[in-house]
């Protein structure tokens, strides 16, 4: 019972992972229509993964089930990504307030390699936000709460897909300067300014989206 329960769990991953990386790579668009059997046998799977990868899907904001007409890939609205953003603020900057001081001080040389890619990365937009992602996922994890850093890229994925459907996107080369100089400002010892300082730098160039 257990192997099969553990085989079935598996394969609904994998079909996740599959259609979540297409709707990322906007190999699936806003309207696309997905049919569960059509999935099946791409993937020489059996329809039950696929529901159960359509709900997680449709859960996280990727598509939505429309009555009489089927599943398909969910239009992305202003408010959808105003909420994304306020929900990688909250996580970013309660993570700031366990990891600033000396652990950032402690990894310094790694994260400055990381905001060196971001600066290398400044004329190719989807290359660019997958450098600052990365970054980021970086800061997170440094307050080592494995589930703080699990929501941290299920938030900043659902955010790549919104930002390629909407085209909404960032200035790089003000993004690239800001994360060397954020990494000295994180080194300080309070919890507050750590919080400030994150805040302020997701939120620059945003002020119309917030």
């Amino acid at each position: 019972m257990s192997v099969v329960k553990e085989d079935k769990t598996n394969l609904s991953s994998r079909v996740y992972s599959y259609l979540r990386e297409r709707l990322i790579n906007h190999e699936l668009v806003p309207g696309d229509m997905l049919v569960r059997r059509d999935v099946a046998a791409k993937l020489g799977v059996s329809v039950a993964p696929v529901l159960e990868a359509f709900v997680q899907l449709e859960s996280e904001g990727y598509i939505e089930s429309i009555p009489r007409v089927g599943t398909r890939v969910r239009s992305v609205r202003m408010e959808d990504v105003r909420g994304q953003l306020l929900v990688r603020e909250a996580l970013e900057c309660q993570a700031a307030r366990l990891y600033c001081g000396k652990t950032v001080a402690q990894h310094e040389s790694a994260l400055y390699r990381l905001a060196e890619d971001i600066q290398r990365t400044t004329h190719t937009p989807r290359g660019n936000w997958r450098a600052e992602v990365r970054f980021h996922h970086e800061l997170v994890s440094l307050a080592q709460v494995p589930f703080l850093t699990k929501e941290f890229d299920r938030i900043t994925k659902l955010g790549l897909f919104m930002q390629v459907s909407m085209i909404v996107a960032d200035d790089p080369e003000i993004e690239s300067s800001n994360h060397v100089q954020l990494i000295t400002d994180l080194q300080t010892t309070n919890p507050d300014e750590a919080e400030r300082l994150i805040r302020s730098h997701i939120r620059m160039g945003k002020a119309d989206l917030l």
